[in-house]
């Protein structure tokens, strides 16, 4: 049975829709629970970089991460750009995950201990992460297409509740057919489970050309269509990202918002960087252990994620994402303290319900406070503020940690981001940026 809705002046919004949509998550959960936070960077470290430069093997990382990152933050706001010109969100979104899956497959196809090997696994993984990260751009533009704004968080953290569970998924598979490498005093790997790790990256590339499929197939494109601009597409795209400048300062909430965003995203992304990095040095986690930490963490980030993003519809936003990040706080001086792993299990618990309280809120907070008709630019700015920060976040992290010798030094750094994160979200007027963009949609209805 469908239950229809309604967005603005927009042809009616099929349940099936939305749960398509919010489907996305389900498939690139998988890509950063695995090759970004728990398995891959830890792999890469350890058995792709050569033995003469493992002593380097955080920085080489955290340079994989932050190029990415950086390739993403220069790009998301011309692609956003063409997409609200276009009205054509899906042959991006297309051409993101293809790409995405394509580069993934490569990250398992390379030579370990090699230098060859090594600047292989980089550029791979440079390029997938960059198309998994800048997929979001045309991803989240749909958000207020699909729900108005007493709705948006509650799909918002329902979609990012239903991509841990999708995280979660793949992690059990590997974790059941034994695909998880396990090394020895000397970091070697045998040569029958060097062929079994080979498999993960696979794995995330068919999860999530699968379970995409539904919201590129099946939602329906709603932004209005014009034709390429007498510039072309690529300057009028960057003709876009200037005329979006311009009409931000409109918007000054918004642009506040994003500034806050740029900053405690830094540090919720190096979080999840390293994570795994940190349990393994500190706490002498193996990967089992990793793997099954992430699987209770994952579990834990589904209520954070439906409470979080419940909130952000009844209680506010900001509000809402200002709580996460005093959470984050707590978690950022547990880390530092803890001696054992039952009390980094107890902090990691507390991170998951933060972590996904943070990102769904957030993504609602946007929709709420952008025009519908300018929401795949706005998102690609909000892009480019998360990613531009995590290009400093990660590589801090590892100059810090390789410098000191402290993984637990490099932790304490975080919170000083957290903090500036809450201070300038404390500028942010939540109804005068709702105001504003309900002032914004009457004109442009009455026109």
């Amino acid at each position: 049975m469908s239950v229809e809705g309604t967005v603005s002046e927009h042809p009616p919004v099929a349940a099936s829709e939305r749960v398509s949509w919010a489907l996305f998550d389900f498939a690139n959960s998988p890509f950063a629970t695995l090759m970004i936070t728990v398995f891959y960077g830890k792999f890469f470290q350890e058995h792709i970089v050569p033995a003469h430069l493992r002593h380097r093997a955080h920085t080489l990382w955290a340079i994989t991460v932050s190029s990415a990152m950086a390739l993403v933050a220069l790009s998301s706001p011309v692609v956003g750009a063409i997409a609200d010109r276009s009205g054509r969100k899906r042959p991006l979104l297309w051409g993101y995950v293809a790409v995405c899956a394509i580069a993934t497959v490569v990250t398992g196809l390379v030579p370990l201990g090699s230098t060859a090997g090594m600047i292989l696994a980089m550029s791979a993984m440079v390029v997938a992460n960059a198309a998994f990260e800048g997929g979001y751009v045309f991803y989240n533009a749909y958000l207020p297409e699909l729900a108005d704004k007493n709705e948006a968080g509650k799909l918002s953290g329902s979609a990012w509740a239903l991509g841990y569970v999708g995280g979660l998924s793949v992690l059990g598979l590997v974790l059941v057919f034994s695909l998880m490498p396990e090394s020895d005093g000397a970091h070697r790997v045998t040569a029958v489970v060097s062929d079994r790790w080979r498999w993960i990256p696979a794995l995330v590339a068919i999860w999530y050309v699968l379970f995409s499929l539904p919201l590129l197939l099946h939602v329906r494109e709603r932004a209005p269509r014009h034709g390429a601009p007498p510039d072309g597409w690529i300057r009028g795209g960057f003709r876009g990202v200037r005329e979006t400048v311009r009409a931000l300062r409109g918007y000054p909430d918004l642009v506040k918002f994003l500034v806050a965003y740029l900053v405690f995203t830094d540090a919720l992304e190096t979080v999840l960087v390293f994570t795994a990095t940190f349990s393994s040095e500190v706490l002498h986690f193996t990967n089992d252990d990793n793997a099954k930490l992430f699987l209770v963490l994952n579990v834990c980030a589904i209520p954070g994620a439906l409470v979080f993003g419940r909130l952000v519809d009844r209680w506010g936003g900001v509000k809402s994402v200002a709580t996460t990040l005093v959470i984050w706080l707590m978690v950022v001086a547990g880390s530092v303290l803890v001696q054992t792993k039952a009390q980094f299990l107890a902090v990691g618990v507390l991170a998951a319900l933060g972590v996904g309280g943070t990102q769904a809120a957030s993504r609602a907070v946007v929709s709420k406070f952008v025009p519908q008709s300018e929401s795949a630019r706005v998102f690609g700015f909000m892009t480019l503020a998360g990613r531009a920060s995590a290009v400093f976040g990660p590589l801090v992290y590892g100059l810090v940690a390789d410098a000191t010798g402290s993984i637990r030094a490099a932790v304490g750094t975080v919170s000083l981001f957290f903090i500036a994160g809450l201070l300038l979200l404390a500028r942010v007027n939540a109804p005068r940026a709702l105001a504003r963009v309900e002032e914004v949609e009457r004109a442009q209805r009455e026109a």
